[in-house]
């Protein structure tokens, strides 16, 4: 009953060089800065794993927490092996992840985040990649541009996008490396591994995250920090974002890494357990001055 729940070290353990891994998080809210950090330090402490490649529909950081935090060291040091590249739809909060990709030390690919947040999900359906008309003649046409934000990124072509034609319109069809690994994080895990993201400041595609890596024929493995372990039937089914079978490993993370957002810890109005009151905002409005 307990195997799912585990400490740091277990749960990062199976993830090898070479992996693809996809990283829920917008700004900080459902960012799994924990795991972040601490994968980040094992590469640090054991040489593995290395050479990673890291998708997400959004960007896991703000300056100077999460993937910022990682990036910021990985420049300073010019032979890094940590990180070969990112499918990132957003760079702007992160300035050391700008400076890896303007300077051309990782490859990185830049699709829109709705269109990253849909391929999840189309992998998560066992399909071969996302198939729309959004992007044509823009640079993310394969014929200008492919998405590629960097050199590194047009040489590698580890993320691609094609021209297809269907019924003499042109569509693109997005694919990408499917996730060996995902790092997700919800608020509650319940004994069987069943996830609540109910004091989370949104849910985002977490579910779909999860369901592109467990997607078969090749499963792969679903790790999430939580802030909570409950016991099992205490999460009301109706409450349960991630159920049990998508999640292999939980880990409860310390407060300090479990933010709602990049500058707020804990506020109940963001997560509408308390909803904020009117009357004030009200009465600024109407009564006389």
């Amino acid at each position: 009953m307990f195997s799912k729940i585990v400490d740091i070290m277990t749960s990062l353990s199976d993830i090898k060089d070479n992996s693809i891994i996809a990283i829920s998080g917008f700004n900080m809210a459902t960012t799994p800065e924990y795991l972040i950090l601490e994968l980040y330090r094992q590469h640090n402490e054991q040489g593995h794993p290395k050479n990673i490649f890291i998708i997400s529909d959004a960007l896991p950081a703000v300056a100077g927490r999460g993937l910022d935090r990682v990036a910021e060291s990985l420049y300073k040091h010019p032979n890094q092996e940590f990180l070969r590249g990112t499918l990132m739809p957003f760079l702007g909060f992160s300035p050391w992840l700008q400076k890896m990709v303007t300077d051309n030390r990782i490859e990185c690919y830049g699709w829109p985040i709705g269109i990253t947040a849909y391929w999840f999900r189309e992998i998560g359906c066992g399909r071969p990649g996302l198939l729309t008309k959004i992007g044509v003649d823009t640079f993310l046409d394969p014929r200008k541009d492919g998405a590629a934000l960097n050199e590194s990124a047009k040489r590698n072509a580890s993320c691609k996008v094609s021209v297809l034609d269907i019924g003499g319109v042109d569509y693109l069809l997005y694919q990408a490396p499917k996730p060996e690994f995902a790092l997700i994080r919800a608020s509650i895990a319940d004994e069987n591994g069943n996830l609540s993201l109910q004091d989370e400041g949104l849910r985002g595609t977490v579910l779909s995250i999860a369901q592109a890596a467990k997607a078969r024929p090749q499963q792969g493995t679903v790790i999430s920090q939580v802030r909570w372990i409950t016991k099992s039937g205490a999460i009301n089914p109706r409450d349960v974002d991630i159920p049990g079978p998508l999640v292999n490993y939980v880990i409860v993370a310390p407060k300090e890494y479990h933010w709602q957002s990049g500058t707020i810890e804990y506020d109940p109005r963001i997560s509408y357990k308390v909803i904020p009151s009117m009357t004030h905002k009200l009465l600024e409005d109407f009564l006389p001055r």
